[in-house]
């Protein structure tokens, strides 16, 4: 992953509301940020203890609908289990339903609603997903 690669895949999928390439570089050097996936589907989490919050996630419309960013979501969430983190949490919007049915394919659940909380009036749906060994007794740890 480079920074360059990031910014062009969240400029793809986010247009005027994507970050820029410093951004991207920052996270990649931040101990408290985990990006996973590659260049042109990738997550970017802020670890907090035992928990993580989700601040993007982007896949680039050329490959928008492959079941990369399912994949790749999975993937990222068991490697945050490996790594002690129990409750994943992210906001997104009411009126994305794709990135909604996404978290959903996930495991996420919704926990409340933000009315309004964003600049277009759209509420923000409130959702988790708890990854602790307690969730999942029949797993290895």
């Amino acid at each position: 992953m480079t920074p360059d690669g990031l910014a062009c895949t969240h400029i793809a999928a986010f247009g005027n509301k994507s970050w820029p390439a410093a951004d991207f570089a920052n996270y990649l050097d931040d101990p408290t940020i985990k990006i996973c996936g590659d260049d042109v589907c990738f997550v970017v989490f802020r670890l907090v203890g035992p928990e993580a919050e989700i601040l993007t996630l982007a896949t680039h419309p050329d490959v928008q609908g492959k079941g990369r960013a399912t994949a790749m979501m999975q993937n990222a969430l068991a490697a945050l289990k490996s790594t002690n983190v129990e409750d994943v949490f992210l906001d997104v919007a009411e009126d994305n339903a794709p990135a909604r049915a996404l978290y959903a394919r996930c495991g996420f659940t919704q926990f409340t609603t933000r009315s309004n909380y964003y600049a277009n009036g759209a509420s923000a749906i409130c959702m988790k997903i708890v990854l602790s060994a307690a969730s999942f007794p029949n797993s290895p740890s």
